[in-house]
């Protein structure tokens, strides 16, 4: 039973982030946005960050960025304007701004994992 549940959860986790990459790749949004470095427009990162308050997260946000477009959300790119995809069904937004998460999650995780080692090595140089 309990290899049949990881194997159900493989799959779907599989299968979510392919509809991901797939609505990325049809929206090309990956055309202006990068998850960590700069483009024309802001980052994964950039986006979690500007959306992120004690609270967490706010998905609302990123999802009526999305859906609606906007332009002067990020003062960086304030001469930028994001196109609405109202065309997207609440499934597919909700899709796109839990992987857009997910993407600024494993980036923050690499960037702890860089600290951690750069700490270690100054604490050895002494």
């Amino acid at each position: 039973m309990k290899k049949m549940i990881l194997y159900l959860a493989i799959i779907s986790s599989f299968l979510y982030a392919n509809r991901a990459h797939t609505l990325l790749k049809e929206n090309k949004c990956m055309s202006c946005h990068n998850v960590m470095g700069i483009k024309s427009a802001p980052s994964f990162s950039m986006i979690l960050k500007m959306n992120s308050g004690w609270f967490g997260i706010s998905k609302s946000s990123i999802r009526d960025g999305i859906k609606n477009g906007s332009q002067g959300k990020y003062p960086m790119f304030s001469d930028v304007k994001m196109p609405a995809y109202k065309n997207l069904s609440k499934q597919d937004l909700n899709t796109l701004v839990n992987w857009i998460v997910s993407q600024g999650s494993r980036g923050m995780h690499n960037c702890m994992k860089y600290k951690q080692h750069k700490l270690r090595m100054m604490r050895n140089m002494h």
